[in-house]
Order: C-alpha cells, then structure tokens, then sequence
C-alpha cells in the first residue's frame, strides 16, 4: 500500500493539471485507482470514477505514472462525452 502511495503521490496535481488544460473542474464525484494482480492485461483501464491499473507501473520511480494522464484523459473523452452522445 504504501509503495502505491508514494508511486502515485502526484496524481492530484495531473488532475488539477488537467483541469487547467480543460477548463473546467474534473467533473465526476471522485477518482479512484486500484492496482489489481499481475494478471491485469493492461496498463490502465479507466471507469467513471476508478482507474484499474497493473502493478507492473510500480517501479519505484514514477516513470510509468503517465499512464494515470492517459487515464484521467479518457474519463473526460470516453465516459463522459461518448456516454452523453449516445
């Protein structure tokens, strides 16, 4: 737990990050992120307000925290403007 902790300590400042980039605040309730076992298939797989991640981006230096960008992105783009233009 506290190897995640620290892993992605930063992942408030990508969302205020992207907030600023966007325009507007990150607009769902919450956002959440469960490192799942090796057997996870993907390096992330975003959901209205939980990131499933593998534990293959703990690697102790923050190097695959893109990955948690690249998430926050598709919470914008994928759930909400996909889901609302159905």
């Amino acid at each position: 737990m506290d190897e995640c902790a620290k892993e992605f300590e930063d992942t408030e400042t990508y969302l205020k990050t992207a907030e600023e980039y966007i325009g507007m605040a990150y607009p769902l309730p919450e956002y959440n992120m469960v490192v799942l076992p090796p057997s996870f298939p993907y390096g992330g797989m975003e959901n209205p307000v939980t990131t499933f991640l593998t534990p293959t981006l703990l690697v102790g230096d923050k190097s695959q925290t893109h990955v948690i960008y690249h998430e926050i992105s598709h919470s914008w783009t994928g759930n909400l403007v996909t889901n609302s233009n159905w």
